[in-house]
């Protein structure tokens, strides 16, 4: 077989594999089996320090990454985000995992009078937005109670 009749066919391999790629990129083709879930309830996040809860609200989707053989499993969120946060910068090759677990029945009452902000959560917010004694003085005569 000559060098001449295989190019035509490596080209078209080429393209057709190009072709492929760009359709699984666009979402056209599903490339993968990856597995999602849609909360249909709020789950409790653990911050780091004990006491220290969120709620990953209803309707958000979760991406199951693998299961551990210490009984539970990892997952991911993905989030837009608008604007400017207060961080530090850490190892990005590591992992750094919070829980996240249903509601126990037993801490409802007392995750009702937390949420949806900690003080702890309220404080830092109000920090890294350095709000004014003036502009919690209006929080406060806007309050609804």
């Amino acid at each position: 077989m000559k060098i001449s009749s295989i190019v035509p066919h490596v080209l078209v391999a080429i393209m057709a594999a190009t072709f492929g790629f760009l359709l699984s990129e666009k979402g056209v083709i599903k490339m993968s089996d990856k597995k999602a879930f849609r909360l249909e309830e709020p789950l409790l996040i653990e911050g780091e320090k004990q006491n220290n809860y969120s709620l990953l609200p209803t309707g958000t989707v979760l991406y199951y990454d693998k299961s551990w053989a210490e009984g539970h499993s990892t997952y991911h969120v993905y989030f837009h985000f608008k604007g400017d946060f207060k961080s530090v910068p850490v190892d990005g090759n590591g992992i750094d995992p919070i829980w996240l677990r249903t509601i126990d029945s037993a801490e409802l009452s007392k995750l009702m009078t937390e949420y949806p902000v900690s003080r702890e959560e309220l404080t830092n917010i109000l920090k890294a937005k350095r709000a004014t004694k003036q502009d919690l003085v209006q929080i406060l005569r806007d309050w609804i109670d």
